[in-house]
């Protein structure tokens, strides 16, 4: 497994807010789909630094995302994409929006993708219980005291550097996750 790297993570939250605090937490977790939701936020870290994208234009996000991506894929060889439940909501969330956008993305293979989930679960179908906060907390490292389930509420009080806090966050939290499922070859799993 090649050791070039990077790590994307994504923020979301509803396109309609109205209403959207007062429901249940089951029933908010329905919006949490690429045809209900937009992007807030995308973030890659790449050689230990963060890259965060934020912009009220989502289109204009997602080029500036995606050429970013290119220009990592470009300055390495057969750099792999990282991220904690990347193939099951990162991706296709971002592509789905870009789709959606008309933004041209830039192609992947999915056997270049990372994800540290499925990893951890030794590709165990349904997963394993556990969030990356919780993984954190377990081995160490810090996290901040609000979670996810706070952007939307961010978003809509135009907290802007929040979510960017918290998004950077993540993405240390991952390259961390990351490092140590490497050192421990978790993350030579292989499902064949």
């Amino acid at each position: 497994m090649n050791d070039d790297y990077f790590i994307i993570d994504v923020e979301t939250c509803p396109l309609e807010l109205k209403g959207y605090f007062e429901l249940p937490e089951d029933e908010k977790k329905k919006f949490m789909n690429p045809i209900d939701s937009r992007i807030v936020a995308l973030g890659i870290r790449h050689n230990g630094k963060n890259r965060i994208f934020m912009n009220e234009d989502e289109k204009r996000m997602l080029e500036d995302f995606w050429a970013e991506w290119k220009s990592v894929q470009k300055s390495e060889k057969a750099v792999s994409v990282v991220g904690f439940n990347i193939i099951d909501f990162d991706l296709p969330f971002i592509t789905t929006r870009s789709f959606i956008h008309n933004v041209v993305i830039s192609p992947f293979l999915l056997k270049q993708v990372i994800d540290l989930r499925q990893k951890l679960s030794a590709y165990k179908f349904g997963r394993v219980r556990g969030k990356l906060k919780e993984l954190a907390s377990l081995i160490g490292l810090s996290i901040l005291e609000e979670g996810g389930d706070h952007v939307a509420k961010w978003y809509s009080e135009k907290k802007f550097d929040r979510i960017r806090e918290y998004l950077g966050r993540d993405l240390e939290i991952t390259d961390e996750i990351y490092k140590r499922a490497r050192s421990t070859k978790v993350l030579y799993i292989d499902r064949w």
